[in-house]
């Protein structure tokens, strides 16, 4: 393999005299914003001189009819082609090692007389100002910070970062990861053995209390020390300012899950129960109660008396799970409370708790404990989605900005396929971050040598 070599020079003062730690750190970090670019635009040149004179003869000999690697884009022949000279102005790339210049060569076609620059034919880089790992490395830091704030961090290490190229790389790499929300795609989730479906609210649209983000994400396996274990999630399916109906076209070709987690609301359980109607539904222990609250202050019961109320219930979920009451122990202790409520004549409250009776109690179920308990056994809430949430919410409402609702969708595809590892998310960073294959080492001269 041809080897290319590439000369640092530093002009460096003696030790002893005006050399500090803080210059010599000083001129590190001027080299790790500036080296990495122009040793890369120095290789590039030089694979290019070594490519021209292999395809079209050496300066001053050409040679007629020698092969070359690439076609031409005209007529598509793979030899006889002739020296153009370089263009006069530089070709600039950013890239991921920085702002990359490089004075492209040009080749004609004899047959054609196309005039061409082939190192763009070979590295796939015709049509482009910008490297799609250098898209990548921005996207991600866009999703942990505001766009500004990434575009300077990136600048800071020497990537040429921006807001408007942060922004803009999200809006470009969104599309890219077309496995999300789309099981027909291959790679895709097909499915997993717990869904949970929620729902937050996020500042975006022309409406005053902004949209909704839908999230539709599945559990399918636990991992990490025993106090401290982590669900292994999936993304399975994402709308932003839509109602949860139009979710129904990303999940109704996955595999049936075993059970399904919902907060409560009317429009989430009959999605569920409209796609899979043999699936258990399990009623979020979280929510319960505090959708309890909210009825019994639209039944006008008294604040203190409210509060008791709800305070019981939680009180009761817990007894459930820490006595490992039976799944009838459970409903008879459910129902004692559902009556010590309705007696007092809250319709609400009654109504809210007899239509969440059937799934309260779902994960208490033997024959789900069994199918799940590879999982650490079925979900009693939403929590592992909440948490996801918190993090989405963390990153959209800042400084009360508000969003457009394209925008917003492409920023929530990118953070939820890295948060979840998606398939789409780890094939697109594996084949633009492939392990360097190209060894490289640093010589200095010996002092005093022949």
């Amino acid at each position: 393999m041809p080897v290319t070599t590439l000369a640092l020079t530093a002009e460096l003062p003696e030790l002893g005299g005006s050399l500090s730690w803080s210059q010599l750190e000083a001129w590190a970090v001027a080299m790790r914003e500036e080296l990495p670019a122009a040793a890369l635009a120095a290789a590039l040149e030089e694979l290019q001189d070594r490519l021209i004179d292999r395809v079209c003869g050496r300066k001053w000999l050409p040679v007629r009819e020698l092969p070359a690697p690439f076609g031409c884009p005209g007529c598509g022949v793979m030899s006889d082609f002739e020296r153009k000279g370089k263009r006069t102005r530089l070709r600039k790339f950013s890239t991921a090692a920085g702002v990359v210049e490089i004075r492209l060569a040009n080749v004609g076609c004899r047959s054609c007389r196309r005039v061409f620059a082939p190192l763009l034919l070979l590295l796939d880089l015709s049509g482009k100002r910008r490297t799609d790992r250098l898209m990548v490395e921005l996207a991600e830091l866009a999703t942990q910070m505001s766009f500004a704030r990434a575009g300077a961090v990136a600048a800071s290490f020497g990537l040429p970062g921006s807001a408007g190229r942060a922004h803009a790389a999200v809006a470009d790499l969104a599309p890219l990861l077309d496995g999300v929300g789309r099981p027909d795609v291959p790679g895709a989730p097909a499915g997993a053995q717990v869904v949970i479906f929620d729902g937050t609210g996020m500042r975006a649209g022309r409406r005053r209390l902004g949209v909704n983000g839908n999230i539709a994400l599945g559990v399918t396996g636990r991992g990490g020390p025993r106090r401290r274990r982590r669900a292994t999630t999936t993304l399975l399916g994402l709308t932003v300012g839509q109602p949860w109906s139009a979710m129904a076209d990303q999940l109704r070709d996955l595999r049936p899950p075993a059970m399904v987690v919902v907060d409560g609301e009317l429009a989430i359980t009959t999605l569920a129960q409209t796609l899979w109607p043999d699936v258990p539904i399990q009623r979020c222990w979280w929510h319960l109660p505090r959708a309890l609250r909210w009825a019994l202050y639209a039944d006008k019961a008294p604040a203190a008396w409210a509060n008791t109320r709800r305070t019981e219930l939680t009180d009761l979920l817990h007894r459930v799970a820490r006595e490992r009451l039976t799944h009838a122990q459970a409903l008879a202790a459910y129902d004692a409370f559902t009556a010590s409520v309705t007696a007092e004549g809250h319709h609400a409250a009654g109504e809210l708790l007899a239509g969440a009776r059937d799934q309260v109690f779902t994960c208490l179920r033997p024959e789900l404990r069994a199918r799940l308990a590879h999982l650490g056994g079925p979900e009693l809430g939403s929590g592992v989605l909440e948490r996801v949430m918190r993090e989405l919410n963390a990153r959209t409402d800042i400084g009360g900005s508000r969003w457009s609702i394209e925008g917003l969708r492409d920023l929530l595809t990118v953070k939820l396929a890295q948060m979840t590892d998606h398939p789409a998310w780890t094939t697109l960073t594996q084949s633009l971050r492939p392990p360097n294959a190209i060894a490289f080492n640093i010589k200095t001269l010996n002092f005093n040598a022949a």
